[in-house]
């Protein structure tokens, strides 16, 4: 993380985070190396009742990764898992025409629309980002990030 980015309370007072897929795979997947950093970060926000959220196209972007990563069962029991302790929050076409504005502003970014819908959601939250690759969403200065 840069100096420029504004970083988030710890987890005994972030209220809500919106989540990128990084920290999921890295929690569901134990050979991924931020697997035990993963571990207790999702701890230490469970302990803080941190209301969790993350976009729909997300939770299909982890699950996709840990079925090829993974195979079927890991990827079915993180699905499982992810429905019952996550705020899943679906786009509709007002969100892909935001999206799209959000695109057009940054015509040098090179995120992917799963990107996009971490940004859109937690700018319209005002929430911190969780995430593992900074280099995706560093662009957006206007976002803060919590770091586990």
């Amino acid at each position: 993380m840069t100096p420029r980015h504004r970083r988030a309370a710890g987890a005994a007072s972030l209220q809500r985070l919106v989540l990128d897929s990084g920290p999921l795979i890295a929690l569901f997947h134990a050979a991924d190396p931020d697997h035990e950093a993963a571990v207790r970060g999702f701890r230490a926000l469970a302990e803080g009742n941190s209301r969790l959220i993350i976009p729909l196209p997300v939770l299909f972007e982890v699950y996709k990764w840990l079925l090829f990563e993974g195979g079927g069962v890991v990827a079915r029991r993180a699905l499982e898992r992810m429905v019952e302790a996550l705020e899943i929050v679906p786009l509709g076409l007002e969100d892909l025409e935001a999206i799209q504005i959000l695109l057009a502003s940054r015509p040098e970014w090179r995120g992917t629309l799963e990107d996009a819908s971490v940004v859109l959601l937690a700018l319209r939250s005002k929430a911190p980002v969780w995430t593992l690759n900074y280099r995706d969403l560093g662009v957006f200065r206007e976002l803060s990030f919590w770091a586990g």
